[in-house]
């Protein structure tokens, strides 16, 4: 049986008004169309739905059995319409985001709390993770986006567009002074300890994979599970670093590390958002991402 939902929408009001006036005036539309309405529905149904008298309608007794169903059945329907729009306007909603180290610290927390401000009623998750963890978060729906350490081997299942550009680096602290005013060449590290993050990170087997094509084999004394722990124990004199120069710049500035300084360039390396092909985003993931990519 095909009845159209506003049908039962001013059968309701009408119910709960006991007078087609006031159903129309709380409906705002006219008294005619509630009433043509109610007609319609009766004819549908096969049955009268409301005893009619000078002071009003009451239901009869199929009208109290469809109102005991239909009541909540539109009272939901008319619920989830307002959330559904609170959403669209982001006045409510969740966004499930994965970031890897690397991420966090030199991207997204201050654009987090930018975000925050902009939209309180968004709940904002952020699992940290390493980045191939992190795309596999993305593939089975835990997380709805996931920023990573680039490059990432190619899957056709995901989607991957840079949003900020970062550098490899060697730091030390005061202990290893000396080496300061000197441009070195890379094979020269294998004299001292060096401090690398563990081989699971991106950024670790990025640098892995430099270092072999510079035809180097470096033994890490120290692996650590984040560029924090790196900085740290670099700051300390446990050995040089390899890390990523934003995100130790502030202790370059403030003299606690320094940057060595290498003939051979180390390279160049990207931030990105990845996300599944082709799956649809909620409305707050979606103003997320393209706040991301307007910045």
């Amino acid at each position: 049986m095909d009845i159209n939902l506003e049908l039962y929408r001013f059968f309701c009001e009408t119910a709960k008004a006991g007078n087609v006036t006031r159903a129309a005036e709380s409906l705002f539309v006219s008294q005619s169309a509630v009433s043509q309405s109610i007609m319609q529905l009766e004819y549908k149904l096969g049955c009268k739905l409301f005893n009619r008298s000078k002071r009003g309608v009451r239901l009869t007794s199929e009208g109290e059995v469809l109102f005991s169903y239909v009541n909540n059945a539109v009272s939901l329907i008319d619920n989830a319409q307002e959330k559904i729009l609170a959403m669209k306007n982001l006045r409510e909603g969740e966004i499930k985001i994965g970031a890897s180290d690397t991420a966090c610290s030199l991207f997204l927390l201050p654009f987090l709390s930018r975000f925050n401000d902009e939209h309180p009623e968004i709940r904002i998750s952020v699992v940290n993770r390493t980045t191939q963890e992190l795309l596999m978060l993305l593939k089975n729906g835990t997380v709805d986006m996931s920023f990573v350490n680039l490059p990432v081997d190619d899957d056709a299942a995901i989607e991957i567009s840079p949003v900020m550009q970062f550098h490899d680096c060697f730091v030390a602290g005061v202990k290893y002074s000396f080496l300061a005013d000197s441009i070195m060449h890379l094979r020269e590290l294998m004299k001292y300890p060096i401090l690398m993050l563990e081989k699971s990170s991106n950024s670790r087997k990025q640098m892995d994979r430099f270092l072999r094509s510079q035809e180097l084999d470096i033994t890490p004394s120290i692996e650590l599970e984040s560029l924090a722990l790196v900085s740290e124990f670099a700051k300390i004199g446990l050995g040089i670093a390899a890390t990523i120069k934003e995100d130790v710049q502030r202790a370059i500035d403030a003299g606690d590390l320094f940057e060595l300084r290498f003939h051979e360039g180390l390279p160049v390396r990207y931030l990105g958002l990845a996300q599944v092909k082709n799956l649809s985003l909620s409305f707050a993931a979606e103003a997320f991402k393209r706040a991301v990519h307007d910045i």
